[in-house]
């Protein structure tokens, strides 16, 4: 008997361990320093008039975010980058920038490097919405106003490549897909949420994700995400490399995340994105049967931050 009271009450205590809810949301402390370090290693399969044509890419950047005030559960942010680059590799050749390379010639690289530790503003909510980015086009302009060589026209078409990138809705939306993943109630481990993002780094995408509460450590939080993408504007143009085209895209993204459960910074997390479809270059002078351009596109992307 008494045996079988020790097992009940063990069973009882295990269940409702299980059972204990968790509030998933961030902590951040007023004055303190963020810290994310990004690698993200990119294939981009196209056929062209009938040519395969493929890209590889590697991106990385380090960001730190400042929290300067914290208003009705609004963390108030400076943004700056401290260190970016891309390495690209495609058929004829390849191409590197970095904002460490010290060569005044190499225009990306020097523009990279004076993006660094030029603060832009953030709104987050403490469930990781976030509600303003602001004056990253500003910092694109005075940049670029430094470089007196560069004409307008090509001022304009690097600063239009940066934005899709690094503007105020690529930064937006890249960042809710990393810091948008709490529940706006308690949940205990197991149980999963629903979250949309808006996209708009050069492909606009809507992304439906189910997160999971996977499991509850002394430290961490562990979540897993798997989501469901696709274009939000089939029918309207966006420019790639100088291009008007249309692109009808569709794909997957699985991720798992290790939140710190005193603060709610992610520890580090993995995602792995795939996407097919197709883009449909529009008729003009250079094209006038117009293009379409059937393509695949997979990432997988770490982060580590502190």
């Amino acid at each position: 008997m008494k045996n079988l009271l020790g097992f009940l009450f063990a069973f009882v205590l295990c269940y409702s361990s299980d059972a204990q809810t968790h509030k998933l949301a961030f902590n951040l402390v007023k004055g303190k320093d963020y810290l994310q370090t990004t690698s993200a290693v990119m294939s981009i399969n196209q056929t062209v008039s009938g040519q395969a044509m493929n890209i590889n890419m590697t991106v990385n950047g380090k960001v730190k975010y400042n929290v300067v005030s914290i208003e009705n559960d609004v963390y108030n942010m400076d943004v700056s980058y401290t260190g970016l680059s891309m390495k690209m590799e495609m058929p004829g050749g390849g191409m590197s920038f970095d904002s460490e390379k010290k060569d005044t010639t190499d225009i990306m690289s020097t523009i990279l490097s004076k993006m660094k530790n030029k603060p832009f503003q953030v709104k987050m909510t403490r469930t990781g919405k976030i509600l303003e980015v602001k004056n990253v086009g500003t910092l694109f302009d005075n940049i670029l106003n430094g470089f007196p060589n560069i004409s307008q026209e090509q001022k304009e078409q690097i600063k239009s490549q940066i934005n899709q990138s690094y503007g105020d809705k690529a930064f937006k939306g890249n960042m809710e897909m990393l810091s948008a993943i709490f529940p706006d109630k308690a949940v205990a481990k197991g149980e999963t949420w629903n979250i949309s993002t808006q996209l708009e780094a050069g492909m606009p995408f809507l992304v439906n994700s189910i997160y999971k509460l996977n499991d509850v450590t002394a430290t961490q939080y562990v979540i897993s995400g798997d989501a469901k993408m696709s274009s939000t504007a089939k029918d309207k143009e966006v420019i790639q490399n100088g291009f008007p085209m249309m692109m009808d895209m569709n794909g997957t993204y699985t991720s798992t995340i290790n939140v710190d459960k005193a603060t709610g910074w992610v520890a580090s997390a993995s995602f792995n994105q795939q996407i097919k479809g197709s883009a449909q270059v529009k008729k003009s002078e250079q094209l006038p049967d117009g293009l379409n351009i059937p393509m695949e596109i997979k990432s997988t992307t770490t982060i580590t931050g502190n």
